[in-house]
């Protein structure tokens, strides 16, 4: 079976195989090429990977010859690196004609957030395959810098690290077996009588087993599920805010939000804060979804600016108490609006909070804030803005800012759904306007309260009438928003319903889920079922629309990551927060206007399955990594017991052979199990087993056979067979004999 293996082996497709894949330098170059372009092109790895096999191959020749050349070697290698810059810059300036940014941008933000660019990702192969091709050639064969190996490796692995992408496991363990079969290959043994030398197969075997064991050992082991935090890596390296600098630079010249915008696992952290209860904070809302599965705003709506003015927004209840006072002074207007047996119903208290924000930046502009709020402490804050949506735009000192606001969570109390429950948006105009009737000379203050929320309302219907005309029109969205809405009435009944539509029909939440080219909500509805707080806030924004309820998209925080933090300000008053705003943090969601109530966020995002789906892909691993196992023990196997069937095969086909061709074998099998050269004589073996073998017919013979076959006496093929085994038995015996002795004596001087 050996013999079949080396001539297998010394086939030239082998050798060919060999000679242009087989040197360990050259395929961890290939392999780090691979990681980093699967970085920026997961879908074409492996044309990337195949590509790369032969530049590599090329490259290391170039650099055998570069260092193999005192003078005329640095200077080619410095021709070669000016033609390389040059064609990758001609790369470069061909690709930003027909790309909105440039190349620099490109390679530092995010690749989930920008479109494919063919001609950029060749420039970056490029310079990828040179830059780390040439690294690990001169750390490896020039001079040998293990540590800088490892450092070469994980500029691929910072590129994930920069936008906290997640990267296969089974890749990183592929990539460190290459790093350890190089490192093996590349060592540097020091003389020493302890170390053992190994030539040929015997290295080749060993370095194998290495890397075997060592790829079904980092398989097999679970790996841990934790959420590290990232802060001080993100902060002390600047990949992560690199990316958030440029993407905040890119949205300036934009009024549309990417799919991806809210798929963020940066760990730096924006603002502290000091509240009540977690809270979804918006920064912008957009109107207009479009068929590219984006999102657009309208100068008219979102991006007006208007002086802020006080007091805060409506109180929710006081609105609801406003309807059922009314229906309490006029039994006609209670029947006509089913509000007849309410009238002894207590609406529990609602009390305005304040959330209160610290900036990690000393100038920020623009302050989350929750849906329900629009005043602000104005002692610290040097200029107010009020942008028509709601969303504060004010640059905000180093003291934070205090905002108050009505808690959403208010909608869910029994009491007040069972108010919401009698209203819907086809009736509420008319409601208004007759409760404002009858209150108006009652209840002034609530007459004047119910004629801002018909504004409010008004202004929500055009919201709702020109999305109607200008959003991307789905069959699907309509279909679905019907089916889910069917016999519901009210609209906090048709939010609720849709709200938890995802979480019934088992939708996923993926964060590394990639959406290909043309994918929008109706996939998502439809097809996939999986995506990002994105899709989902998309998905029930555009299905409340359908159902008749004004809804928007709207971008900004989850406020629900606890960080307890201390300091003063700088009038000295104690600053105490619980929670932190990190870059990750970022979330979309939908806000819908409910009658009887007015705009409340709403969360239809399913819980993460991010540990579920890494402990999926752990799983798969590891049974991998049991199938390597299992295939590895084989191996072991077949290889420990094939000497004991080569031998016993051996002795099978030794009788039947002719004097001369089983001397012949007899005379090479003993060399080889004494480890001895080709060129050792039969006197040489004779004296080599002179230790436990005394039987020097066998010898006489072999040499008789070997080189004067009619000399007499010789043995018989059979004679020589029986010969052979005795000796094959004294070795073994004298072997473990002398492990033995070994062994006393190492006891002896352990007492001595």
């Amino acid at each position: 079976m050996w013999e079949k293996i080396k001539t297998i082996l010394q086939h030239p497709a082998a050798r060919m195989l060999k000679k242009y894949c087989g040197d360990p330098v050259q395929l961890y170059s290939v392999f780090l090429t691979m990681t980093a372009m699967y970085y920026y092109h997961e879908d074409f790895w492996w044309v990337y990977t195949l590509i790369a096999v032969p530049i590599s191959y090329l490259l290391m020749r170039f650099y055998d010859f570069v260092a193999g050349k005192r003078f005329i070697g640095p200077v080619c290698y410095l021709v070669f690196l000016g033609v390389g810059l040059y064609l990758t810059n001609m790369l470069v300036t061909a690709g930003a004609r027909n790309y909105p940014i440039s190349f620099f941008v490109w390679f530092l933000t995010p690749q989930g957030v920008v479109d494919f660019s063919l001609v950029y990702t060749i420039a970056i192969y490029l310079l990828m395959a040179g830059f780390l091709t040439s690294t690990v050639y001169y750390f490896a064969k020039v001079r040998y810098r293990m540590v800088m190996q490892l450092i070469i490796m994980l500029i691929p692995l910072s590129l994930y690290a920069k936008e906290g992408r997640h990267m296969p496991a089974l890749l990183v363990i592929l990539l460190l077996s290459c790093f350890f079969l190089m490192m093996v290959y590349c060592r540097q043994l020091r003389e020493n009588k302890d170390i053992l030398h190994m030539e040929g197969s015997q290295s080749g075997v060993s370095v194998a087993l290495y890397v075997a064991v060592f790829t079904v050992v980092a398989a097999i082991i679970p790996k841990p599920q934790f959420q590290a935090d990232r802060e001080f890596i993100d902060n002390a390296m600047s990949y992560s805010s690199w990316s958030d600098v440029l993407m905040n630079a890119i949205s300036m010249f934009t009024n549309t939000t990417s799919s991806t915008a809210t798929n963020s696992n940066n760990a730096r952290t924006l603002y502290y804060a000091a509240s009540p209860e977690p809270l979804r904070l918006r920064t912008q809302t957009f109107t207009y979804y479009q068929a590219d599965d984006s999102w657009n705003t309208t100068d008219a709506y979102d991006l007006q600016n208007r002086t802020y003015q006080s007091p805060m927004t409506y109180q929710p209840r006081a609105l609801t108490q406003a309807i059922l006072d009314a229906a309490a002074a006029d039994a006609d207007f209670a029947k006509q609006y089913h509000l007849e047996d309410l009238g002894g119903l207590h609406l529990p208290d609602q009390q305005p909070l304040e959330l209160e924000l610290f900036p990690t930046w000393y100038i920020v502009t623009a302050i989350p804030s929750p849906s329900r709020s629009n005043e602000l402490a104005a002692q610290n804050i040097s200029t107010i803005m009020l942008s028509a949506n709601d969303v504060f735009s004010p640059v905000m000192k180093e003291d934070g800012a205090q905002i108050r606001y009505y808690s959403d969570t208010y909608i869910r109390y029994e009491s007040e759904l069972t108010v919401l429950r009698r209203l819907n948006h086809d009736s509420y105009r008319q409601l208004l306007s007759d409760a404002q009737r009858i209150l108006r000379d009652s209840d002034p203050q609530a007459a004047e309260l119910l004629g801002n929320v018909t504004e409010e309302l008004y202004a929500a219907d055009v919201l709702l009438k020109t999305a109607d005309t200008m959003d991307y029109r789905s069959e699907t969205v309509d279909r679905l928003a019907a089916e889910i809405t069917e016999g519901l009435d009210s609209d906090i009944e048709k939010a609720l319903a849709i709200e938890r539509y995802f979480t019934d029909q088992g939708f996923v939440y993926d964060l590394s889920y990639q959406k290909q080219a043309g994918e929008n909500v109706d996939d998502f509805l439809s097809t996939t079922h999986i995506g990002v707080c994105y899709e989902y806030a998309t998905a029930m924004t555009l299905l409340c629309r359908s159902a008749g309820l004004p809804a928007r998209y709207v971008q900004g925080f989850n406020m629900s990551e606890e960080y307890t933090a201390r300091g003063r300000r700088r009038n000295g008053s104690p600053i105490e927060t619980n929670y932190a705003i990190k870059m990750r943090n970022a979330h979309g969601f939908p806000e819908v206007y409910i009658s009887g109530y007015g705009w409340v966020s709403f969360e239809p995002t399913v819980s993460s399955n991010d540990i579920a789906d890494d402990t999926a892909e752990n799983q798969n691993v590891m049974r991998l990594g049991y199938v390597l196992l299992a295939l590895l023990l084989v191996v072991l196997g077949v290889w420990a017991a094939l000497p004991y069937l080569r031998e016993r095969h051996f002795r099978r086909k030794l009788p039947a052979m002719s004097p001369d061709a089983a001397a012949s074998a007899v005379f090479r099998r003993m060399r080889t199990t004494l480890h001895l050269s080709d060129s050792v004589t039969v006197d040489e073996l004779k004296h080599s087993s002179a230790d436990f073998f005394r039987e020097e017919a066998l010898f006489t013979a072999v040499d008789a056979l070997l080189y004067n076959p009619t000399k007499h006496p010789y043995m018989t093929s059979s004679q020589l067979a029986e010969t052979y085994i005795r000796w094959q038995a004294d070795r073994k015996a004298y072997v473990k004999e002398q492990k033995k002795l070994r062994k006393e004596q190492k006891k002896t001087n352990v007492n001595i």
